[in-house]
């Protein structure tokens, strides 16, 4: 049997600690309505030189090419509003927090993640900057933490000044310690 008292004792982190979690840069936004735009262009464009070279070369008729006809006009207007839509909410929902224990971030649309990196796991960290991000005004930050073959966390669309405090106070040594 579960004792009650101390169940309502129990305070989340995030009002206890004094710490609140901070969304992305609102420039990253547009970066990521963007890139979901291109990446859905590409994958359909694929998608349709497929069907319409495999079906009609494998089936030999004319169909695939009035399907195809029909269906990319169709695409093209269906595929930038999916992709506008999910980038939004890509956006809204992705969060983080530096905490005195280290780095929290919330994220995922349709499979949610809540990842911590512990201040003492991190090795190192890099401010990644590609062409889009130049543009925008944003860098993203990569904790790279001890103890795991996979172990890279990617926290992008930041404002550049954001992802650099995040960066020095991650491994920022405390003077206590020494």
């Amino acid at each position: 049997m579960t004792d009650l008292t101390t169940e309502a004792r129990i305070v989340p982190p995030s009002l206890s600690a004094g710490w609140q979690f901070e969304h992305l840069d609102p420039r990253a936004r547009w970066g990521m309505r963007l890139r979901a735009l291109v990446v859905a262009l590409f994958a359909l464009g694929v998608l349709w030189i497929l069907v319409v070279v495999l079906f009609g070369v494998a089936l030999d008729m004319a169909w695939p090419a009035a399907v195809a006809g029909a269906g990319v006009p169709a695409t093209l207007l269906v595929a930038p509003i999916l992709a506008f839509f999910h980038a939004s909410a890509r956006w809204r929902r992705t969060r983080y927090a530096l905490t005195p224990q280290g780095l929290r971030i919330q994220r995922g649309v349709w499979w949610r993640s809540d990842t911590v990196v512990p201040r003492s796991r991190v090795q190192h960290t890099d401010l990644h900057r590609g062409p889009l991000d130049r543009a925008l005004g944003l860098a993203g930050l990569r904790v790279y933490t001890a103890g795991s073959e996979l172990g890279r966390v990617a926290l992008n669309g930041l404002a550049v000044e954001r992802a650099e405090a995040l960066r020095d106070a991650l491994i920022r040594v405390d003077e206590d310690v020494a």
